[in-house]
């Protein structure tokens, strides 16, 4: 037994040895096996060898060669790499290398073998039954015996039989819960999808908020109409121009205090979702919202700031949207029930004489409390309407469009588009008119002529529908499109200039496209798709490689919700 074990040992070792052995016999470069002629072995300066044809093609640089593993030269001089020398034991061993024995030809077997007998080693009788509950064979008198008392026995046919019935079932059953998985996995792809679209278009959204924030040109506006002012004041001569530029002077003060004091109750609701170590439910929002419009601590155990290492984006963002949510699902609908025009919140609230906000600089006589969250739709109740409004009307700033869509006749879906008219008032009234069709054309029976899979889907030419034709409802037929600086992210249209002279003047007339990728060179962007993005991706997979559809899609309705 031990000369036996000895002896699988060697050969094992043997047998791992053999590759290495055979990797010495191979050009280090192409790989191929080294012979007395073109592919001998020749050895360089750095003790790395290669063969012959390898050192004349390819590490051959002029006089000298340079080895692909450590870069050393070898000098090689007018000889050329025939008077390398050859490395003789390589080359023997290559040689000889099929006539060596190094292992044996079949390990030995050092296992006794099993044998099986088929009869009762206890009572010498044939192993005719079977055990299910033991699962072992036994004769038909250990069957009889106290060990196998209310055991399952059956004959060995039977067992056989029943035992493939259940590999049967079990197979049966780990198919089927192997599709319910693959089921489950393309469901969770989808939802990993959907909140990818979720994630763009609330990304979309704050970049245009970024782009397009207003406070810089309000208050370049409001220092321009302070310099009017005082240039007013200084040519006063009578009693009622001052007394007039007094107003005006009031009125403007008034306007910035409810302005500031705004944006002041803002950025305290912003620390405090910044800053929350909990997740905030609709409760805490409106007894966060009741303190910090009473000038107190929101949460007396979350009033400090948290360092950036401990701050949690997940919870920095899931805290933002449940703000979101409150403010367009509940203090919405309470407004709406309490007789407040939704549309028509953000108005300046009256203001009691020489009201000083809690936590306020000094010397600053601000607005109360009454819009918490004006800029993010945050409403609060007892809001009068007044003529100077600081946020246009957003219902008539952003108008969503519908477009019915359909494949070869089939009604495939509908896509919902906002228009930002706040930015780009004249693409928005374009593109509204000529979804409407209210100037006797329109986008109504208009083809998608190209699709981009992944990129882009361009529609809008009704005259044409090929990309060559669609002009505007102005008078001058194109024109220059607004510059938003709105950037061109997924789920953005923009209007597109068609294939014609004026091309090079920038100018767009009908045609638009709606973006499914980032595409950093694209101006012109006027809205972004709201519902029915998935449907957009799956329209643009009927493009060929030249984007040109490969299946009839048609705008067979469309108009203003």
């Amino acid at each position: 037994m031990y000369i036996c074990a000895v002896l699988q040992r060697i050969y094992y070792e043997m047998e791992s040895v053999v590759p290495e052995i055979e990797e010495l016999m191979l050009c280090g470069y192409c790989k191929k096996k080294f012979n007395d002629t073109d592919q001998s072995p020749k050895l360089l300066s750095c003790k790395h060898y290669f063969c012959l044809q390898c050192v004349k093609t390819t590490l051959n640089k002029g006089h000298e060669l340079y080895c692909i593993h450590c870069w050393k030269p070898t000098e090689i001089g007018d000889l050329g790499p025939e008077s390398l020398p050859t490395y003789v034991p390589v080359l023997c061993l290559t040689k000889n290398f099929s006539q060596m024995k190094l292992g044996c030809s079949k390990p030995p077997d050092t296992k006794p073998l099993k044998v099986i007998s088929e009869n009762c080693h206890t009572h010498a009788m044939p192993l005719a039954l079977w055990c299910h509950t033991c699962c072992a064979a036994v004769c038909r008198a250990c069957a009889t015996t106290s060990e196998h008392t209310n055991h399952q026995i059956k004959s060995q046919n039977e067992a056989k039989d029943q035992l493939v019935s259940e590999l049967q079932v079990d197979l049966a059953s780990m198919n089927k819960m192997l599709n319910e998985i693959q089921r489950l996995a393309m469901q969770q792809r989808e939802f990993l999808v959907k909140i990818l679209e979720a994630c763009v278009t609330l990304k979309t959204h704050v970049e245009a908020d970024l782009t397009n924030n207003v406070s810089h040109v309000e208050l370049s506006e409001t220092r321009d109409l302070l310099a009017k002012l005082r240039v007013n004041l200084s040519m006063a001569e009578n009693l009622s121009d001052v007394h007039s530029l007094y107003n005006s002077v009031n009125m403007e003060k008034q306007r910035l205090q409810v302005r500031y004091q705004d944006m002041y109750l803002q950025c305290q609701l912003d620390d405090l979702i910044k800053n929350s170590t909990v997740i905030f439910d609709f409760q805490l929002l409106k007894q966060a919202l009741t303190n910090i419009q009473s000038g107190e601590v929101p949460f007396p155990g979350n009033s400090r700031i948290l360092p950036p290492s401990q701050q949690n984006p997940i919870l920095f963002l899931a805290n933002y949207c449940m703000s979101q949510l409150y403010s367009r699902h509940v203090l919405a609908k309470q407004a709406v029930n309490g007789n407040l025009d939704y549309h028509n919140h953000n108005t300046i609230p009256a203001l009691p004489p020489n009201y000083v906000a809690p936590h306020a600089p000094p010397h600053v006589v601000i607005a109360p409390p009454k819009n918490v969250y004006q800029e993010n739709n945050l409403l609060m109740p007892n809001m009068i309407h007044s003529p100077q409004s600081i946020v246009r009307n957003p219902s008539n700033m952003c108008p969503v469009y519908y477009f019915n869509i359909e494949v070869n006749g089939a009604t495939l879906g509908r896509i919902l588009i906002e228009v930002r008219a706040d930015v780009a008032p004249k693409m928005a009234k374009n593109f509204g008119v000529l979804t409407t069709g209210e100037a006797g054309m329109g986008y109504k029976g208009c083809s998608i002529f190209q699709c981009w899979e992944g990129e882009s889907v361009i529609t809008g030419d009704f005259e044409l529908n090929n990309g060559r034709g669609g002009r505007s409802i102005f008078e001058e037929s194109f024109f220059l499109p607004d510059d938003t600086k709105l950037l061109a992210v997924r789920g953005t249209v923009g209007m597109r200039r068609t294939q014609k002279r004026h091309d090079n003047l920038g100018m767009v007339g009908s045609q638009f496209r709606i973006i499914l990728q980032e595409m950093r060179g694209f101006t012109g962007i006027f809205g972004h798709v709201v519902e029915g993005l998935e449907l957009v991706e799956k329209i643009s997979t009927y493009g060929d490689t030249a984007g040109k559809p490969t299946k009839n899609i048609l705008i067979s309705k469309c108009g203003k919700l």
